[in-house]
């Protein structure tokens, strides 16, 4: 069942499938998935060039970042059904966040994480990140 959420001031604890939508029109569509080591986002709209993101969830059920265990490249515009290997496999019962990251440094390259947040940050809206959570079943 997919929830509609939109760009989220308490994030953990909102829904944990969704939508998360920008100004313009960056959006995050999601729906909870199986465990393993790919996640499918259902759609993503993306204000440019990007990357979905997956970053994986504290013992508080809160985004680890700058780490991710995932990411997939997006270009400008809609895509369905966009498929991200993970680093790492998810269990039944993760919660992990999915996140629309611009890409302003090398071109196709994620370059965003520990030591390097300057480039490829999180595409924002109202001065949060376009990002939704998502279950693990």
């Amino acid at each position: 069942m997919k929830t509609r959420v939109f760009v989220l001031a308490a994030l953990a604890a909102s829904s944990v499938s969704g939508i998360a939508m920008a100004a313009g029109t960056a959006s995050i569509e999601t729906s909870p998935q199986p465990a393993g080591d790919e996640i499918t986002v259902d759609s993503v709209t993306s204000n440019g060039p990007g990357f979905v993101v997956i970053h994986a969830s504290d013992a508080e059920g809160k985004p680890i970042a700058p780490q991710s265990i995932g990411h997939q490249q997006v270009e400008d515009g809609q895509q369905q059904d966009v498929e991200v290997s993970l680093d790492e496999e998810t269990q039944s019962g993760d919660k992990v966040f999915v996140m629309l990251h611009e890409d302003t440094g090398e071109e196709g390259e994620y370059e965003f994480g520990p030591g390097s947040t300057d480039v490829d940050p999180p595409m924002t809206a109202d001065g949060k990140p376009v990002v939704v959570p998502m279950d693990i079943e």
